[in-house]
């Protein structure tokens, strides 16, 4: 089984967390389609960073671990029809939406190995895991050959701000740190890039308003990563656009960025 780490405690006896999964997988599924004007901007430029990874020629199998609200396949069923979308969430509101959206054959949580996979996507997970190394260790031995792994994190240590504290993060990369995570693993580099420059202003006044104290971690991750992914910025759509547009003109520019406050990483497993 593919451990989680942090993720996948679930402190049910934590009357407030279970409260809180109830309440969000009774929610009706949100409306994260790529053409919807009210798609928030930074999945859509995630997404946009990584779809080149994913053929839309033949039919593929793309496995989606730490799926969260399971927004990869929302963008897959509009822009890759091909692809047959599977899931590894440990957090059971997740999970159950996810079942509910896809069928319980899409659910790999616990599988030993996941053979057939073209495409598996591990997007804002990694940081979540103690032993990094030991995490994507045991993920790639779940690979065939020729698989392809995309990989997001959080990027630029200067930024960690009580923020990431509060969510269960253990680091934010640099390039450097990636590499010793993945290296000797039989991980080829296709791609190591940062993403979201012009968002790096407001990381820094993150830090600033919400100072690390070095000690402070959700006591219920569950319940730490439910209300992150529910709780997005109220912005308006006017401003998620013009910050869409901007961040697909970075994107551009993305190999040869000096820094960004999240790192893209492709790899072939070989």
């Amino acid at each position: 089984m593919i451990d989680l780490g942090p993720r996948c405690k679930n402190s049910r006896s934590n009357n407030a967390a279970i409260e809180t999964r109830s309440t969000i997988s009774a929610m009706p599924t949100p409306d994260y389609r790529p053409d919807s004007p009210s798609s928030f901007f930074w999945h859509r430029l995630r997404w946009r960073a990584i779809r080149r990874y994913i053929p839309n020629s033949t039919p593929l199998q793309l496995v989606d671990i730490g799926a969260g609200a399971g927004l990869i396949g929302s963008y897959l069923e509009v822009e890759r029809p091909n692809v047959r979308y599977r899931f590894v969430e440990p957090i059971p509101s997740f999970e159950a939406d996810l079942e509910r959206r896809y069928g319980p054959s899409a659910n790999l949580n616990g599988a030993a190995s996941l053979p057939g996979t073209t495409v598996a996507t591990l997007l804002d997970v990694l940081e979540h895991q103690a032993d990094d190394r030991r995490f994507l260790g045991e993920l790639v031995k779940k690979l065939d050959h020729g698989t392809i792994l995309i990989i997001t994190v959080p990027a630029m240590p200067r930024l960690w701000s009580a923020f990431d504290e509060n969510i269960g993060h253990f680091k934010r990369y640099t390039k450097r740190q990636l590499a010793i995570a993945t290296s000797d693993l039989g991980l080829r580099p296709l791609e190591v890039s940062y993403l979201f420059p012009e968002m790096i202003p407001a990381g820094l006044v993150r830090r600033r308003q919400q100072p690390p104290s070095g000690s402070r971690r959700a006591a219920d991750m569950d319940t730490a990563m439910v209300e992150t992914l529910s709780d997005l910025p109220n912005i308006s759509a006017a401003l998620n656009q013009r910050l869409y547009t901007l961040g697909s003109a970075t994107q551009a520019f993305r190999r040869v960025l000096p820094a960004g406050t999240s790192l893209l990483a492709a790899y072939r497993c070989d």
